[in-house]
């Protein structure tokens, strides 16, 4: 905008006075702004478009409307600044986006026993779990093959709190006079209430559609990538996530997953067109530790703020040491993957860019790399010798054959 103190000023008396109704709000609006005033049914955005602010946008809030300069995101709760948990706290309008909140279907879910990150020996294997919600677990068929590759209809799109994507809840009709089933699977961005979703060779090239990688086209967006024929998708699961076929080969598909890691996949896998649904989820902000006490997330405490005995960063003088478990191991950049591991050889590319040879053969690359900095400064990088050096050994001495007695003239020599 040309003169932000006149759009803020706008701003203010809209806000103020919305809940006096829409003409009255635009009305002074306009007389603030120097604008003409309209009548009729022209909206408050066209007003804010006109005053020429196109990132200036209403924001629905939990209780009533603010006035917000920030991006245009519509999906998302700004909640009022009313206690201090609320003041940073960015939620999903699931009721804007016509996402189902309510329980699963009793067929299709059932009831999990929170563990509280113990083992089978009742101790504890897994920090900072307990507590929380109780756990409805809804049953989801990421294979999507044999009756269920038949075309559905989407019944509704449901939010699951255990994962970060919304589900699609699919009718199957099972033929004249006989009672269609359901099945939960994981909803694509775009897809709506009453589509039809498909599978097969021949099925569409479309959100929600089901192929396997050699019948989908390069540079596509899939999700929900098998590893094993039949076996359901494993891979690309995550809210707003999505991979790509980069070429083919004889027997494989080269895929780029979301981490930057390209790796080879069978052509007889199946895919789910499309990317993740629930785009918006990487904005969400919880906004107080309670609510992640809700979800089974329980406090932990910093090893700095420890005793030496309890941790090996407890106590005031700690410096020096990279950042490690209370056992002593680090956790930070530790290799977790076996250099020797049998998908190896599917692997092309890891996450970040670095080629598989390399990854597995890292020890020789440091090796080799050592001994040519030692040989580029001048170093000595030789062998170690089998034995003593040459200008130590005292002078040969004749070889006589076995047998053989010696002369005085040759004792004389030898001597």
């Amino acid at each position: 905008a040309d003169n932000p103190p006149m759009l803020r000023r706008a701003a203010q008396s809209v806000a103020g006075t919305l809940g006096r109704g829409v003409q009255q709000a635009w009305a002074t609006a306009a007389q603030d702004a120097s604008l003409p005033s309209t009548s009729g049914t022209q909206s408050l955005w066209h007003a804010l478009e006109e005053l020429g602010s196109p990132s200036a946008t209403f924001v629905r809030t939990k209780y009533s409307y603010a006035f917000k300069r920030a991006a245009d995101t519509p999906g998302l709760v700004f909640w009022k600044p009313t206690t201090p948990g609320q003041r940073h706290k960015i939620t999903i309008d699931y009721k804007a986006l016509g996402v189902y909140t309510g329980p699963p279907v009793p067929g299709l879910s059932f009831r999990v026993q929170g563990t509280g990150g113990r083992n089978h020996l009742g101790r504890i294997t897994v920090r900072g779990r307990g507590g929380g919600e109780k756990k409805v677990i809804r049953t989801l068929d990421f294979a999507r093959r044999g009756a269920a590759s038949q075309p559905c209809v989407v019944e509704r799109i449901e939010a699951d709190p255990n994962r970060t994507g919304f589900v699609a809840l699919a009718r199957y009709d099972s033929g004249p006079g006989k009672a269609p089933t359901y099945r939960y699977h994981l909803a694509p961005h775009g897809v709506r209430v009453g589509d039809v979703l498909a599978g097969g060779p021949k099925a569409p090239i479309t959100p929600g559609s089901v192929l396997a990688l050699r019948d989908i086209p390069l540079g596509q967006p899939i999700h929900n990538i098998e590893l094993r024929p039949g076996k359901g998708g494993v891979m690309v699961r995550a809210a707003g996530t999505s991979a790509s076929i980069q070429y083919k080969e004889a027997a494989h598909a080269v895929v780029r997953l979301p981490s930057t890691e390209v790796r080879r996949i069978p052509l007889d896998c199946a895919a789910t067109i499309g990317t993740v649904s629930n785009q918006l989820n990487k904005f969400i902000n919880r906004g107080k530790a309670g609510t992640n006490r809700a979800r089974g997330r329980r406090p932990k405490v910093r090893g700095i703020a420890m005793n030496p005995i309890d941790h090996p960063h407890g106590g005031r003088t700690n410096g020096g040491r990279p950042s490690c478990t209370p056992w002593g191991v680090y956790c930070k950049g530790q290799r977790t993957r076996l250099r020797n591991k049998a998908s190896n050889a599917l692997i092309i590319t890891r996450k970040g860019g670095q080629p598989i040879e390399k990854f597995v053969a890292a020890k020789k690359w440091r090796a080799k790399a050592e001994r040519e900095r030692k040989a580029k400064s001048g170093g000595s990088v030789t062998a170690t010798p089998k034995g003593p050096p040459a200008a130590l050994l005292a002078p040969s001495l004749p070889v006589f054959p076995l047998g053989l007695s010696l002369g005085s003239s040759q004792k004389a020599v030898a001597a």
